[in-house]
């Protein structure tokens, strides 16, 4: 584990305040339906809920250059991106090229491939290969990181992918950790954070909505301790508090919710 404060210089700034309003963002997934219908006005309306800030995913198909406009027009900026490790195996300069067009400093793998899942050597490869692509991206300026959900957790070989995971990523790969998917894997979101306090950059801040069948709600609409799980995360050192809504159908609306609550939080 190395020292805090260590962590290469490549865009990365870290918080020691509350939680401030202007380190809020939205994952783009949330909206992606609308997106795919009216890209510009969903990004305008996004910035009317109140973000300055997003996350690239799910959007439709265009060229770098007029998301670029796009998002400008809007009044937003890219802090992250989701790219599916298939895409980066594929032609990783392609995408920093796209993603230096957007001015977009990160990349973060949404989900360890299925191959990678099957036993504990799979999931060692597998932090290899994101090792391999952090130093690849660390020349155009990119960080990458690697995005949680549930299944890291379940029982694998003795142990879990997370353990894993944390055992073998090189320290320039960073975490994004999802409180929600913490939760539906039976673990306590402000721990798992606190355990992992030199490497988590991002949050993502999706609720939990109350039930035995698991379903996410808006940040303040559900049964996480969001105020503690945010109390962790400055703690931590966390850049981006990124509000995520994969089941809404009311996304707009929900946003708004979301910006309201995060923005009683904030100072």
């Amino acid at each position: 584990m190395r020292p805090s404060g260590q962590r290469p210089c490549t865009g990365r700034m870290t918080y020691r305040q509350p939680m401030r309003h202007d380190q809020v963002a939205l994952q783009l997934f949330t909206v992606r339906r609308l997106a795919a219908a009216d890209l510009a006005g969903t990004l305008r309306a996004v910035a009317a809920a109140g973000y300055r800030s997003v996350e690239l995913a799910g959007l439709p198909s265009i060229a770098p250059t007029e998301l670029a406009r796009l998002l400008e027009e809007a009044g937003l900026r890219a802090i992250a991106a989701h790219e599916a490790i298939e895409g980066l195996r594929a032609d990783p300069m392609a995408v920093a090229e796209r993603l230096s067009a957007v001015g977009c400093p990160r990349i973060f793998v949404p989900r360890m491939p299925e191959e990678a899942r099957r036993s504990a050597d799979g999931v060692r490869r597998f932090a290899a290969e994101l090792g391999e692509l952090a130093e690849a991206f660390a020349d155009r300026a990119i960080r990458l990181g690697y995005h949680n959900h549930a299944f890291e957790f379940d029982p694998l070989d003795g142990t879990t992918a997370w353990d894993v995971l944390l055992a073998e990523l090189p320290d320039e790969v960073d975490l994004e950790v999802d409180v929600y998917w913490l939760s539906v894997a039976g673990r306590d979101p402000v721990a798992e954070i606190r355990a992992v306090a030199d490497r988590v950059s991002l949050l993502h801040l999706k609720d939990r909505a109350p039930g035995a069948e698991p379903h996410d709600a808006p940040p303040g609409e559900g049964i996480l301790a969001l105020p503690a799980i945010i109390e962790a995360g400055r703690a931590a050192g966390v850049e981006w508090y990124v509000v995520e809504l994969t089941e809404s159908s009311d996304p707009l609306t929900d946003i708004a919710i979301a910006a309201r609550y995060l923005e009683s939080l904030s100072r």
